[in-house]
């Protein structure tokens, strides 16, 4: 029993760190992190996402499609707009970029889509149990000209964002959260129709 508590204390405790500097995960690491989607909740196993991991250069090209694709949203951007919009891809030393990638049949797109963000999530907390700082991120726009382009985004797929991945600063720590108002966001739904959660009884 208190191995169980201390597994869920792991993941409410998972929190976005907020300044993330060198060292990146390692190769091995990288690896686990990414193998761990393939734990998500995934109707017919159809794996309807897929990384693109940028690192050194490669963050340089992310950042300047990001760039284009904010100018190609708005014309009107001016410059300084569109090099903050860039120096998003160098917030840390190891990107890995989310895309959802749906699979035509009979399984909603919706659905896949959902499992693809799913996937981010299991990057996330994977990340926090090696003990590597990480943050998703996002910005209005999905897909465009530049970021088709460099992500090789076919025309069921978009970005989701990207994960941040590096070593968490004590600058970048967060407080815990405050525990959900489970009355607030949960019923139950009996016999007699539906009713505030609360203990039963």
């Amino acid at each position: 029993m208190a191995n169980d508590a201390r597994n869920l204390d792991f993941v409410l405790s998972r929190r976005s760190a907020t300044k993330l500097d060198a060292p990146g995960p390692t190769p091995e690491q990288l690896e686990q992190v990414l193998l761990a989607a393939g734990a998500v909740p995934d109707h017919g196993l159809l794996r309807p996402f897929r990384f693109v991991i940028a690192e050194g250069e490669g963050r340089a090209r992310f950042g300047d499609a990001l760039a284009a694709t904010a100018a190609e949203r708005r014309p009107e951007a001016p410059p300084a707009l569109l090099e903050k919009v860039r120096e998003k891809a160098f917030r840390s030393p190891t990107v890995v970029v989310l895309i959802a990638s749906p699979r035509a049949g009979k399984i909603e797109t919706w659905e896949q889509n959902a499992t693809a963000a799913c996937a981010g999530y299991a990057i996330v907390l994977a990340a926090h149990a090696l003990g590597i700082g990480a943050v998703w991120k996002s910005v209005p726009f999905t897909k465009g000209k530049a970021l088709s382009e460099t992500l090789g985004l076919g025309e069921a797929e978009e970005m989701l964002g990207w994960i941040h991945l590096g070593t968490a600063t004590r600058e970048g720590e967060l407080p815990p959260r405050a525990p959900l108002a489970l009355t607030e966001i949960a019923s139950v739904l009996d016999g007699a129709g539906r009713r505030p959660y609360g203990p039963l009884g």
